[in-house]
């Protein structure tokens, strides 16, 4: 075993001393591999990071969200209503909570100019259905509704333009000549181009008071939560149903859920990912290519050397593997070399935009992986022919 470790270390110093006998040939016969490694890591890293971001701000819309809405015009005798409500919270079993809102819309002054805002007339449930989240204050409450209280829930970017950096919370906000004290401040929601009453212009007022404030008894959705991910397509199907019972089956109600959209990002994320995959393999098969060119000319070059090895006793197999480790140890080398640049583009954007981008430890393995067989399996013929090269042959060149 001492003498085959021997053997194996004075392989690998004759195999360091051939590839540091050459560097910018060396550094040029790696370079697709470093492209292809870095491509490999950085845009699967920097994919999986964004599709994590979208699908997490798509979640913040509410967590295993089914809305209804009445998907006709409007007013009509077909528009979703207080009875609607209590049957979908009484009847629809896969639910854990459920809200609604009337939307509308109001003028307020800001510095003297006129600023139109989405006004939202809803109960205490809504901010759990949709995963609201408050900067400062506390949201609407049942008591808000029952007492009709001039209350109101303004968003960041609202209270932002209306009261700058002072004080937000309990300042009276002017809606069509009534007064409402702003009791709360809430993050604005991400709506990723999937129609919702929360701009980042909403104000939010208890349902009671806008009913009473457009006289109007209609519920423009109904808002519930599912009470696990596996029963939102359940949900989904009691809410039309309970709305086909009440108003007809001809009657059109859109019923859906972000599952649709969950979907599409990961099938957009896992397409991106494999393109660029592809790519980056094509990238690493011609990295390989060059390596056998690389190899074959060396092999040609070194042809006196192998010729002397040989005559003092070097075996063909011997011969074989040692061009066969210097194969090994450029792809390896260019595989780590563009693992650490590659890791490095998600790490620099990262530290410049504040924001996390985990590397891939998949990628990274698999570009190494890809990387140690493009060096084997393109190394093999140049190392096979220097190994069958005659000795005699060879020193006569030399």
């Amino acid at each position: 075993m001492g003498i085959r470790m021997k053997a194996w270390s004075d392989l690998a110093e004759i195999v360091r001393g051939d590839l540091t006998r050459n560097l910018r040939r060396t550094f040029l016969t790696m370079f697709g591999l470093i492209v292809g490694s870095a491509a490999v890591v950085s845009v699967t890293s920097i994919g999986l990071a964004g599709r994590a971001y979208a699908v997490n701000e798509l979640e913040s819309l509410g967590s295993n969200l089914v809305y209804a809405l009445y998907d006709g015009p409007t007013p009509s005798p077909n528009d979703l209503n207080e009875q609607d409500f209590r049957d979908v919270r009484a009847r629809a079993t896969a639910l854990a909570i459920v809200s609604r809102v009337v939307h509308d819309y109001a003028m307020l002054e800001i510095r003297g100019e006129p600023y139109d805002v989405s006004l939202v007339g809803t109960d205490g449930n809504y901010a759990r259905v949709r995963n609201i989240v408050m900067r400062q204050g506390r949201f609407i409450n049942v008591f808000d509704a029952q007492d009709r209280r001039k209350v109101c829930v303004i968003s960041q970017s609202l209270a932002q333009k209306l009261y700058g950096q002072g004080r937000q919370l309990d300042r009276l906000l002017q809606i069509e000549s009534l007064d409402f004290k702003v009791i709360g401040v809430f993050r604005d929601v991400q709506s990723f181009s999937i129609p919702t009453e929360l701009t980042k212009n909403a104000v939010i007022i208890p349902l009671t008071v806008l009913s009473g404030m457009d006289g109007s008894s209609r519920v423009d959705r109904i808002y519930g939560q599912a009470k696990s991910r596996a029963l939102v397509g359940l949900a989904t199907r009691q809410i039309i149903h309970i709305l086909a019972a009440n108003h007809g089956p001809g009657v059109i109600y859109r019923v859906t859920n972000l599952n649709s959209v969950l979907k599409v990002i990961h099938r957009v994320s896992r397409g991106l990912i494999m393109v660029v995959v592809v790519v980056s393999a094509i990238s690493l098969l011609v990295g390989g290519v060059g390596i056998m060119n690389i190899m074959l000319v060396t092999v040609r070059e070194r042809r006196p050397e192998i010729g002397i090895r040989k005559a003092v006793g070097a075996r063909s197999s011997q011969i074989l593997d040692a061009f066969l480790m210097e194969s090994l140890g450029i792809s390896l080398l260019g595989g780590l070399l563009g693992i650490l640049l590659g890791a490095g583009i998600p790490f620099a954007l990262s530290a410049a935009f504040g924001v996390e981008i985990p590397i891939s430890p998949v990628s990274a393995a698999f570009a190494l992986a890809v990387s140690a067989t493009v060096g084997v399996a393109f190394g093999y013929y140049p190392a096979r022919r220097a190994a069958r090269l005659d000795p005699v042959v060879c020193l006569r060149e030399d």
